[in-house]
């Protein structure tokens, strides 16, 4: 069985820095993640506000960090955890055909795209139903499309697909946007994106077990809006080993000033804590300090 100094689950940006930090301290680490290294950088068209870029591709910046990483040789195991155990004086992980020790853990495994939950969705996941238009966009070249929610989030991926397809749809549940910057003045200037307002998204409809139109309901009536493609930004859920008794506030971890959870020697950072803004800069902000309180505590022992 393998022991590690700390074991940090989840390569997104806040799981990098961490681990940087803790591999410049000389400590023996394990970094994991189940798909590509950056996590929900590659799935983030265009990055306006991070220090030092005044623009970069969420999978440009994910691309640099993992040069980074490997340059300085932090050992990465692409691996999905399938629980985690606390013991008293150590933290076991398992995967699918072995576990793994260490003294401390940094969780970091961000959240899932939350789902509408109508009838069909799953089967039509790949087949017009998506959760990242820079991932799936380029299949919808010159189609009619629709994006679903009413966030920033929302809004920059229908500008990206604007610049793809044919038409894009924006179905909004609310009277507004919920967002602070420029990005509505950019899309009234496209011709090709429509708003519906107080509008809720009732039911999928397929043709030959691909998505060939939505059912949208207003507060006068309901229509249906022939398109290839849906893109689904409703929110989404922190990713949370359940077997543990961690204290949460509502559906995420809780922690310290430190980053440590209510479980000793188990931190947790980045989308899955509870906290006032989920942007990338404090993600990356809260690595560091996480892995800064983990060194001070391994060099005491």
């Amino acid at each position: 069985m393998n022991n590690y100094d700390c074991i940090i689950i989840g390569g997104g940006i806040a799981g990098i820095t961490a681990s940087i930090y803790l591999k410049n301290a000389n400590k023996n680490i394990l970094l994991i993640e189940k798909s590509s290294m950056g996590g929900t950088l590659n799935k983030i068209s265009e990055i306006h506000n991070y220090p030092g870029f005044s623009s970069i591709s969420g999978p440009d910046l994910a691309s640099n960090l993992y040069s980074q990483i490997k340059s300085l040789e932090v050992p990465i195991l692409n691996d999905t955890v399938i629980k985690i155990e606390h013991q008293e004086t150590k933290n076991v992980v398992y995967l699918k055909d072995k576990k793994l020790e260490c003294k401390y853990l940094i969780l970091a495994t961000g959240k899932e795209a939350r789902k509408l939950g109508l009838p069909l969705e799953d089967d039509l996941i790949g087949k017009g139903v998506s959760y990242c238009a820079l991932c799936d966009g380029g299949f919808f070249k010159d189609k009619d499309v629709a994006v679903i929610g009413a966030g920033e989030a929302a809004l920059n991926e229908a500008l990206y697909l604007s610049n793809i397809c044919h038409k894009v749809i924006i179905v909004n549940k609310y009277n507004e946007f919920k967002t602070e910057t420029d990005i509505l003045d950019k899309l009234k200037k496209k011709g090709n994106v429509l708003v519906l307002y107080n509008s809720l998204t009732t039911a999928l409809k397929s043709k030959n077990s691909k998505l060939s139109s939505i059912i949208v309901k207003d507060e006068k009536e309901e229509q249906e809006l022939e398109v290839s493609g849906i893109f689904v930004y409703i929110g989404s859920t922190p990713n949370i080993f359940s077997n543990l008794d961690f204290e949460l506030d509502g559906k995420y971890l809780k922690v310290r000033e430190n980053f440590e959870t209510s479980i000793d020697s188990i931190y947790a950072i980045g989308d899955v804590i509870t906290k006032k803004y989920y942007q990338l800069v404090n993600a990356a902000s809260e690595g560091m300090e996480a892995a800064m309180d983990i060194i001070k505590r391994l060099n005491k022992e």
